[in-house]
């Protein structure tokens, strides 16, 4: 069986019940990877790390917001007969999750699997679905290409947009795995990102125009209903 690493990252505020998220994550993976910068865009100062029994840390200088949860795990595997599953800090994920993506591997050799997505038509536009990390999503670590690894500053906050526009790009097939959806539950959300405002967008509004910036640079999604998401 292809050894199954669980990579994610985290922010301070939730350092708290980190803890508890990847002793979870351990029992389920032969790895487990977290991503703490060293440096954190929305949280100046110093942080004291952790402890993360069983877990490997990456301890990057820049902090590319929650695409981190497998941008830095998936360039170190580069090369590697692994396959990654990367997932969000704030639930919890029941036994059988990762399960369940091995399962959905096997029906998909070549896909992109996700716990959860939605239609590009949410943002008024056509094309592929987008991958929502929070219920888990399994690739293989040179799925992420180097363009892939630099985020424009646009794309800072919606990593979900960022990352399904690079499996699109490399024509990738994002397969929708529910089994693994039921069996991840929500968590207190200390620093929640969806409410946040990021250089003065909304999330939704952030979600938006990083999806019509990369249409425009990747051809990913139809512009066709543009001037409805400017209204």
């Amino acid at each position: 069986m292809v050894p199954l690493v669980i990579s994610l990252t985290s922010i301070p505020p939730r350092f708290g019940q980190l803890p508890r998220v990847v002793a979870g994550l351990r029992r389920q993976a032969d790895r487990v990877i977290v991503t703490l910068p060293r440096r954190y865009r929305r949280f100046p100062g110093n942080h004291a790390v952790p402890d993360l029994p069983g877990a490997e840390l990456l301890r990057p200088a820049q902090d590319k917001g929650p695409a981190a949860k497998v941008l830095h795990a998936a360039q170190a595997l580069r090369g590697q007969a692994v396959e990654l599953l990367y997932c969000d800090d704030d639930w919890d994920y029941a036994p059988g999750w990762a399960d369940a993506f091995r399962a959905g591997r096997a029906q998909h050799p070549g896909a992109v699997l996700a716990g959860a997505t939605f239609g590009a038509d949410r943002l008024k536009l056509s094309g592929p679905p987008i991958a929502q990390g929070f219920a888990g999503v399994m690739i293989r670590p040179d799925w992420l290409d180097d363009i892939a690894m630099c985020p424009p500053d646009i794309a800072w906050a919606v990593d979900d947009i960022w990352l399904s526009a690079a499996f699109a790009r490399t024509e990738r097939d994002v397969v929708e795995v529910s089994e693994a959806r039921s069996l991840a539950a929500p968590l207190s959300d200390p620093g929640n990102l969806q409410d946040a405002r990021i250089d003065g967008r909304t999330r939704a509004e952030a979600n938006q125009a990083c999806a019509l910036s990369i249409g425009e640079d990747f051809g990913t999604w139809s512009h066709r209903n543009a001037r409805n998401l400017e209204a």
